[in-house]
């Protein structure tokens, strides 16, 4: 029986992650899949399978925060936190971010993509708007891309330097 069980379990995480499959076959569809899963209406729930499935277990998410004495701060979090802190409130306000321009760099297994975003949500009823930058670190293993980190600096009150905005 337990043998049965162990290999249910290895069939049923092999269904699941292999369902994303699509999502790590290159830089461009790991980074579309990225925005992809944090986004949507208040009404559409976020498949946090997928996105468990884009990080190395080891990744980061790190945010430029604003500390009311020390001023910006840098905030280091897991895939995991960042669910457990974020996911229901990204629902909660319609929470969608999509990128706009991106600049990659790659050397062997190495891939460092600089990635513009816009975000709109809504709070309290009101619509919100924010902007920001992404830095996202890649690993190719050969056989399929992973995130590593995520850092990123959200203030809407910086102004985006022009390589960035693309179009």
């Amino acid at each position: 029986m337990k043998k049965l069980f162990i290999a249910f379990a290895c069939l049923l995480s092999t269904y699941s992650f292999g369902q994303y499959q699509n999502d790590v076959s290159s830089e461009d569809a790991i980074i579309k899949a990225l925005y992809d899963v944090i986004s949507g209406p208040s009404t559409q729930n976020r498949d946090w399978d997928r996105f468990r499935n884009l990080f190395t277990k080891e990744a980061r998410m790190i945010t430029v925060a604003v500390h009311k004495d020390s001023g910006k701060v840098v905030r280091t979090i897991t895939p995991e936190q960042y669910i457990e802190r974020n996911g229901k409130r990204l629902q909660e306000i319609g929470f969608i971010e999509a990128e706009l321009n991106r600049i990659t760099e790659s050397y062997g297994a190495v891939t460092h993509a600089f990635s513009t975003y816009k975000s709109d949500y809504t709070v309290n009823g009101n619509p919100m708007k924010a902007q920001g930058i992404n830095s996202i670190q890649l690993f190719n293993d050969g056989k399929r891309f992973y995130i590593v980190s995520v850092y990123w600096d959200g203030d809407s009150k910086l102004v985006m330097p022009k390589k960035y905005q693309g179009q």
